[in-house]
């Protein structure tokens, strides 16, 4: 990057780094003769640095020349299969996330204080996830299975810096922000030849709002825990001769006041309360 900007100094506008590197990766699988199969898999990711990240937003903002893209590597394995009546994929899995960037607070010679955006540290998310779907049987022309999908995850900070005011916290070891211990999707089935139903409760755990994984909200919302919620689905299908299919998902069964997140930007710091109950009917025709 070359060129002008009105409020930063013309010598420290010239940036450049350079995106030329190899994204390797390797995947295994071994099915054994019953049909279940044990899979292993490795694989390099990367995240650029991009314009918003060189370019400063005021004087008081400085960009640090040896700026470097975020990289790291996603690492899982596990084991799925099924038998009669089960059906399963249990996995583990590690996400190493290298060169975060964020902003630091920096002096200069003078000693005046500026924002100094950097790579400010690394993150690992180790995780379990299970899938498992049990057909409990049939009533007359009507099956029935139960199923769940479920995660969980702990996700931290190592060797990492943020700033706090004019100075700079260590935060290694803490949470990652939207980072949520388990999500938790469950549910009940019930199929027929003319229709078919399911209820799914899903559950998100708690998250923090930002990297001190600070608990009790500021004063205008921006950080502070997001609360766990619960929500309550109902979907169905019904087969209406051979050309009509109608479809009737209830979201929200419960009308749960919820939040996902404290977003610090556009339109503002607070939180954004999420959709309430709604209903979406369609209609579709084969022709």
């Amino acid at each position: 990057m070359s060129g002008v900007i009105s409020y930063y100094d013309p010598e420290d506008v010239p940036n450049a780094i350079e995106h030329k590197f190899p994204l390797l990766g390797i995947n295994t699988q071994y099915q054994f003769k019953n049909g279940n199969s044990f899979y292993a898999g490795w694989s390099q990711a990367y995240r650029p640095v991009i314009f918003k990240d060189i370019v400063p937003s005021s004087v008081y903002e400085q960009v640090d020349k040896n700026l470097k893209d975020a990289y790291g590597y996603n690492m899982e394995a596990g084991f799925r299969g099924q038998t009669r009546k089960l059906r399963w994929d249990v996995g583990v899995f590690r996400v190493q996330y290298n060169n975060r960037l964020g902003s630091q607070a920096q002096y200069d010679e003078n000693g005046a204080f500026h924002l100094y955006r950097t790579n400010i540290g690394n993150s690992i998310t180790d995780g379990i996830e299970l899938f498992t779907e049990y057909e409990l049987g049939k009533i007359k022309s009507v099956s029935f299975s139960i199923f769940t999908a479920t995660s969980l995850m702990d996700g931290r900070y190592s060797d990492a810096q943020i700033r706090v005011g004019d100075a700079n916290v260590d935060v290694s070891g803490n949470k990652l922000e939207s980072a949520s211990e388990v999500i938790t999707r469950n549910g009940i089935s019930m199929r027929s030849k003319k229709a078919s139903v399911s209820m799914l409760y899903s559950y998100v755990g708690d998250s923090f709002a930002d990297p001190l994984n600070t608990v009790t909200p500021s004063a205008n919302g921006a950080v502070g825990l997001v609360p766990g919620y619960g929500l309550l689905d109902i979907n169905s299908t019904f087969f209406i001769l051979n050309q009509i299919t109608l479809r009737v998902n209830v979201n929200n069964v419960t009308n749960k006041q919820y939040f996902t997140k404290r977003p610090s930007f556009y339109p503002g710091p607070g939180i954004w309360s999420s959709d309430g109950r709604s209903v979406v009917v369609s209609v579709g025709f084969k022709i």
